[in-house]
C-alpha cells in the first residue's frame, strides 16, 4: 500500500514538472486502492484511523464524476457496516462512550428497507429522576408510520439532556438508526417535556440541520445574564440555527417548576429575526393554566404540524453560530471560526455576509460542477472562486460524518 501512494505521488509530482494537467480520473489501480482506504475508514475505531485513511485518499485525489459516483455508492454502503440494532423494544446504543438504554417502535416497512423517518422523545426529570418509560406515557408514539424512540439519559443529573454527554448519546442513536435501517434523514423530528424541553432547545438548534421540526415542550433555554435593558440572553448556538428549522414551543404562566421567561424571550428573538431574514417558521403558545402539563389543545395538533415539516438538506440561505468543537459542518457550510457565519446561495454565486474559517461544499444539486463558482462578500467583492475540483476527501468526510444520502458532497472551496 505505502508502495503504491509514493508512486502515484511521484507519477503526479512528476507530471506537474513537466507542464502536463493533473490527471481527471483514478487508473484501475487507484480504483482499487481508494476503495480499500474508504473500507478502512468505516472500520477505524477512532477519529486517528479515520484520519490517516483520509490520508490515503488525498495522495490520489483525483477522481472523474464517474469516480465520485461509484464511490459514494460504496461509502455508503459500508457505512451500514459494524453492530446494528434489532427491531427489539428495548435498545442498548451501540457505541462505546454513550451506552445509554432506550426503547424504540420501529413499523414493519422500516424492517424491509423502506425509507423511514424518525420521531426522538426526551424524558423530564432530573437528579436521579426519569426516564425513557415516562415520556413514552406522557407523549405515546407522536410519529405514525415512524422509528419513534424513547431515550433514558445516561446519568440521571439536573438538566442531563443539556450536556455534551446526552447530546452525543442521542446523535449516537441516530447514528445507529442509520446504520440499521433505512431512514429518511429528511423526516427525522425531536421533542422532549420539561428537562426534555430544555434539551431539545439545546440539541435541536445546535444540530438543526439533522431535523425536520422541533418541539421543547414546558422547558426552557439556557440564558447567560441579562443585556443592558435588562433582557435575558439567550445562549449562542440557538436562535440563528433555526433560520430553515420549524419549532413549536409553549409555557405556563403558573408553571411552577418552568418558569416561561427565557422561551418569552425566545420568542421575541424569532420575531426579530423573522423580520430581518424572513424564513423563521415557529408557533409559540403562552398559556396561563396548564401548570407543568400539556397543551390544552391536546399534543395531536403540535405532531400533525411538525409530521408536516420536512427538512430541506440543501437551503438557500444558511445561519451557523458554532459552539460545539466537534459541530463544524452545518448543511454545506464549514466554520472554522466563532461568531455568526451568514452566507446565502443562488446558482453558482455564494455571498458571505459574516463569518470567518469557512469552507463552502458543493454538489451537483447545488451548482453546476462544470461552471466556475464565485464566492464574494457583501460589498461584491471576490473572496474565492473556480471550477470546483472533485474530491474523494470531501465526499468520504462528508458521507462518514453524516451518513446522510441527502446532505453529502463532492467539491469544496475555502474562503479565505
Amino acid at each position: 500500500m505505502i508502495r503504491t501512494l509514493l508512486a502515484s505521488l511521484l507519477l503526479a509530482t512528476a507530471a506537474c514538472a513537466q507542464g502536463a494537467a493533473p490527471p481527471t480520473a483514478l487508473t484501475a489501480a487507484e480504483m482499487k486502492q481508494a476503495e480499500g482506504s474508504i473500507q478502512r475508514y468505516f472500520e477505524a475505531k477512532d477519529d486517528a484511523g479515520r484520519s490517516a485513511a483520509l490520508d490515503e485518499l488525498s495522495a490520489i485525489d483525483h477522481p472523474s464524476k464517474n469516480d465520485v459516483g461509484k464511490l459514494a455508492a460504496r461509502a455508503f454502503q459500508w457505512s451500514k457496516s459494524g453492530i446494528r440494532l434489532t427491531d427489539k423494544l428495548k435498545q442498548t446504543c451501540t457505541h462505546p462512550d454513550y451506552k445509554g438504554d432506550f426503547e424504540m417502535q420501529v413499523p414493519s416497512g422500516a424492517k424491509k428497507g423502506q425509507p423511514t423517518g424518525v420521531f426522538i422523545c426526551l424524558h423530564g426529570g432530573g437528579a436521579g429522576v426519569g426516564d425513557g418509560a415516562q415520556i413514552k406515557s406522557l407523549f405515546g408514539a407522536p410519529g405514525i408510520g415512524l422509528i419513534n424512540v424513547w431515550p433514558t439519559v445516561i446519568k440521571k443529573d439536573d438538566s442531563a439532556w443539556n450536556t455534551e454527554r446526552e447530546e452525543r448519546y442521542v446523535l449516537a442513536i441516530l447514528d445507529d438508526l442509520k446504520r440499521s435501517f433505512s431512514v429518511d434523514t429528511n423526516r427525522v423530528y425531536l421533542a422532549g417535556h420539561s428537562m426534555g424541553g430544555y434539551g431539545t432547545w439545546s440539541i435541536g438548534p445546535r444540530h438543526a440541520d439533522l431535523f425536520a421540526a422541533l418541539s421543547p415542550q414546558a422547558g426552557g433555554v439556557f440564558v447567560g445574564g441579562k443585556d443592558g435593558d435588562g433582557k435575558l440572553i439567550i445562549s449562542q448556538g440557538i436562535i440563528p440555527n433555526l433560520l430553515n428549522t420549524p419549532i413549536w414551543f409553549y409555557n405556563s404562566t403558573d408553571d411552577r417548576q418552568v418558569r416561561p421567561d427565557s422561551s418569552i424571550r425566545a420568542a421575541e428573538l424569532l420575531d426579530e429575526a423573522k423580520a430581518k431574514y424572513g424564513p423563521f417558521d415557529f408557533v409559540w403558545r403562552k398559556y396561563d393554566d396548564i401548570g407543568h402539563g400539556t397543551a390544552k389543545e391536546g399534543l395531536s395538533e403540535i405532531w400533525k404540524w411538525m409530521l408536516s415539516k420536512k427538512r430541506n438538506p440543501l437551503p438557500k440561505r444558511v445561519l451557523f453560530e458554532a459552539t460545539r468543537s466537534y459541530k463544524t459542518e452545518y448543511y454545506w457550510l464549514r466554520s472554522g471560526g466563532g461568531g455568526l457565519a451568514d452566507v446565502e446561495r443562488d446558482g453558482n454565486t455564494f455571498t458571505v455576509r459574516s463569518g470567518s474559517g469557512l469552507t463552502i461544499l458543493l454538489n451537483e444539486k447545488m451548482v453546476k460542477m462544470d461552471q466556475p463558482v464565485v464566492v464574494k462578500d457583501a460589498a461584491g467583492k471576490e473572496l474565492a472562486g473556480g471550477k470546483p475540483r472533485l474530491s474523494l476527501v470531501t465526499m468520504l468526510r462528508s458521507i462518514g460524518e453524516r451518513r446522510d444520502p441527502e446532505m453529502w458532497f463532492s467539491a469544496e472551496i475555502e474562503v479565505k
